[in-house]
């Protein structure tokens, strides 16, 4: 994951940059709802210029999985 990356999480889900890992669950419960999943996706689509499908971001379970669907979509 690059920095950029990093950066964007850290924004859309308000988390303190240092305890972001590659591995961090996203917890429907506290820091993955509805709103943090919009603001990913606005995030994504300013930094990166992809158009990240809602249902499929919902439905990733770790940081590593978004940054996986963005990847995909710059390949």
């Amino acid at each position: 994951m690059d920095e950029k990356f990093i950066k964007l999480v850290s924004e859309a889900l308000e988390i303190n940059i240092n305890d972001l890992q590659g591995d961090l669950e996203l917890d429907p419960e506290d820091n993955w709802d509805s709103v943090s999943i919009l603001s990913t996706i606005s995030e994504i689509d300013a930094q990166y210029g992809i158009q990240l499908d809602g249902t499929e971001l919902a439905n990733c379970r770790k940081i590593s999985d978004i940054f996986a669907l963005i990847k995909k979509d710059i390949n």
